[in-house]
């Protein structure tokens, strides 16, 4: 402090520095149940920041039994899990990493999180329109629940004879010589 002006000056710690994220969270996180998921997080600054994560609400996350932990080194893991013990407002929701010293505090984009349950489903054949000896118009049905995820790869005719539909999943052909529809899973 200066006395001689009669005013007081702090002094200012120049080894000081705010927070600044060295790996930032990614905008989207996808996971199935049985295989878990985690956001990695992780901060320089001086003194080195804690890192933190927030919910959807603001509220700060922490564990939760079997479910969702908060590492020491900043990840967020979500720890595959049977399928009834999904939680939306754990598995389909939104997370922030927060990092934060006694300099600052930085919050990090969101973060969207969905886990997909793994569960068994049935993809049906539907015939749109046709008359016996004339083209049809074939369409595979595929359950709402996993349509974002299951896409229509092609139609095979034992043993060997394959026909690959339009980006609508429909494809004009004889009704009678198409037995069943293949398709994958997929991310988008």
């Amino acid at each position: 402090m200066l006395e001689n002006l009669g005013k007081a000056v702090v002094s200012f710690d120049s080894h000081l520095r705010g927070p600044s994220f060295v790996m930032e969270p990614p905008p989207r996180l996808e996971f199935t149940n049985s295989s878990g998921g985690w956001l990695d997080c992780s901060a320089s600054g001086s003194p080195q920041p804690t890192i933190d994560w927030l919910s959807v609400d603001g509220s700060s996350v922490g564990d939760v039994s079997g479910i969702r932990r908060v590492l020491r080194n900043g990840t967020l893991f979500l720890q595959p899990f049977p399928a009834q013990s999904y939680r939306q407002d754990i598995h389909s929701t939104v997370y922030r990493c927060v990092a934060s010293n006694n300099v600052g505090r930085i919050i990090s984009r969101d973060v969207q999180v969905r886990a997909v349950v793994t569960q068994a489903f049935k993809v049906d054949v539907e015939v749109i329109g046709a008359a016996r000896g004339c083209t049809a118009v074939l369409k595979c049905i595929v359950p709402n629940f996993v349509k974002d995820i299951v896409k229509i790869i092609s139609w095979v005719q034992e043993p060997s004879f394959f026909v690959y539909p339009s980006l609508q999943g429909e494809l004009d052909f004889f009704a009678q010589r198409l037995k069943q529809c293949i398709f994958r899973i997929v991310k988008d």
